[in-house]
């Protein structure tokens, strides 16, 4: 399966290259570090060694290399889009745009989750 979540060509040529550069590497796995950064979570991205799937949903970034998403992560990423940009200065990042972000920390490298927005009718997830 799939998720909503959609690379940039310079995205999925960074995390090819990642992989490329880490002997044994099939991928990156990025995740949602919670309680972390003054906004209360940050994106992590670790390199993937083996190219067992379960638990993660995969998104094909080239080159035989792949970007895994914990399912437990993948609500909180619906939607969202990743770019690969180097600055005039020659910084290198990778780009987070998010709609389920309810904020931004000023440092921009953490951002907060407002758990209200993924309630259904009967409460969060369905339970309270």
């Amino acid at each position: 399966m799939t998720i909503p979540v959609t690379l940039t060509d310079a995205a999925k040529a960074r995390v090819a290259e990642l992989a490329a550069g880490r002997p044994g590497a099939v991928g990156v796995v990025l995740r949602i570090a919670k309680g972390k950064g003054c906004g209360g979570n940050e994106y992590r991205m670790e390199y993937k060694e083996d190219a067992d799937a379960k638990g993660f949903d995969v998104i094909e970034a080239g080159s035989g290399a792949s970007l895994y998403i914990p399912m437990s992560d993948s609500l909180y990423m619906f939607g969202m889009s990743i770019d690969f940009e180097i600055d005039e200065l020659k910084n290198a990042r990778f780009v987070f745009t998010n709609p389920n972000e309810a904020g931004r920390c000023g440092c921009g490298e953490s951002f907060a989750l407002d758990p209200s927005d993924f309630r259904d009718d009967e409460g969060a997830c369905g339970k309270d």
